[in-house]
């Protein structure tokens, strides 16, 4: 994975800074794939076995459920995504036997199962973390990327199809909505062929309060599928 020039940063087309905010459309019972095919039944209705459980699915549970609260907001970590086995074979000799025997033995038994591990973007060009992360690209070592994100200014589809067109109007309206509001977690995953996403929209005082499904947050997916196509630069 490399970092393209600020020129290619997407952020640009977004009015107002409004991807700043993020935005995002509950979507909780739709498959995790952008090609559209038949939904599944609500939760309430069903109790799979973690077999059943798409694994661009699990490993966004798995970072939301590992991941502890950021110190800072507006801000976020990002990570790679690979095959477990080739995440095994990555950190031996750099992790724990212990931690690099146990993703082995889960490889074995579930092949198709994804490993996320942590990518730290430069922070020696003053960019903040978003704009960092609309100029990934992604390299042909990995199989996908995450981020996990949180902020106090988020805002719903609803929200910003109400925001007026006048950039001035536009900023009064979007500080107006995010005053006061508490923290908001987002993690998003995507590879080549999935999507997925989860949403804590009240994370300091609901944390079980979740929304998911593979598109609910728009921007984030954007940014980090921005360079799907980047090529064959050397994960990290």
């Amino acid at each position: 994975m490399e970092i393209m020039s600020e020129s290619s940063n997407p952020l640009t087309i977004f009015p107002g800074g409004t991807v700043m905010g993020m935005s995002f459309t509950p979507d909780g019972d739709s498959r995790p794939t952008p090609t559209g095919e038949e939904s599944v039944p609500p939760a309430s209705e069903q109790v799979p076995v973690p077999a059943e459980i798409p694994a661009i699915v699990r490993v966004v549970w798995e970072i939301d459920a590992h991941a502890e609260p950021l110190t800072d907001l507006q801000t976020g970590q990002l990570f790679t995504l690979h095959m477990t086995g080739d995440a095994a074979q990555m950190l031996t000799g750099h992790a724990p036997d212990e931690l690099v025997n146990a993703m082995r033995d889960t490889a074995e038994s579930d092949p198709e199962s994804l490993t996320a591990l942590p990518f730290q973007l430069p922070n020696d060009d003053g960019l903040d973390f978003l704009k960092q992360l609309g100029r990934v690209v992604w390299s042909d070592e990995i199989e996908g990327v995450a981020v996990l994100y949180e902020t106090n200014a988020m805002l719903t589809a609803a929200d910003m199809a109400d925001a007026p067109a006048d950039p001035q109007e536009r900023q009064a309206y979007l500080e107006k909505k995010t005053a006061g509001q508490e923290r908001s977690r987002f993690v998003v995953a995507a590879t080549r062929t999935e999507a997925w996403s989860v949403v804590h929209p009240r994370f300091d005082t609901d944390p079980e309060h979740i929304e998911q499904g593979p598109a609910l947050v728009a921007d984030l997916l954007q940014l980090i599928t921005n360079g799907i196509n980047g090529g064959s630069n050397t994960a990290s």
